[in-house]
């Protein structure tokens, strides 16, 4: 299963490290919304875990964008702040969590448990966009 990190927050590109690096996950990970466009297009991948505080872009125009390019990729996009937009985000089809600021564990427990949900979703790497 490919899984792909859009976040420049380092406690949660360590979590997600930790939480996906399970055998048959791979992690791809962008550090800002143009990144993972770019990378939206060329490689294939199972799931996107969009930080809505990534730099750069506005999380809302990265949603429509990557939504544009693979309509079938799930997104979970995440904060560790409120964020207005959280429900229009929920509107296109993309599920939203918050994360608590700074704790590096809870984050750790999210995505374990996001890992567990794909896997059962995704057995054996079915249901891959590609």
């Amino acid at each position: 299963m490919h899984v792909m990190l859009c976040s420049n927050n380092t406690g949660l590109v360590d979590a997600a490290s930790r939480a996906f690096s399970k055998d048959g996950y791979r992690l791809t990970v962008c550090e800002c919304g143009l990144e993972a466009l770019g990378v939206v297009e060329v490689m294939d991948a199972d799931l996107l875990i969009l930080d809505l505080d990534t730099p750069g872009l506005d999380g809302l125009l990265i949603v429509a964008a990557i939504k544009e390019l693979a309509p079938t990729l799930p997104i979970v996009a995440v904060s560790t702040k409120p964020q207005v937009d959280a429900r229009v985000v929920s509107h296109k089809g993309v599920s939203y969590a918050m994360l608590p600021p700074g704790s590096t564990e809870a984050m750790q427990v999210l995505l374990a448990g996001l890992s567990e949900t794909e896997r059962t979703r995704f057995p054996s790497g079915a249901g891959s966009v590609q």
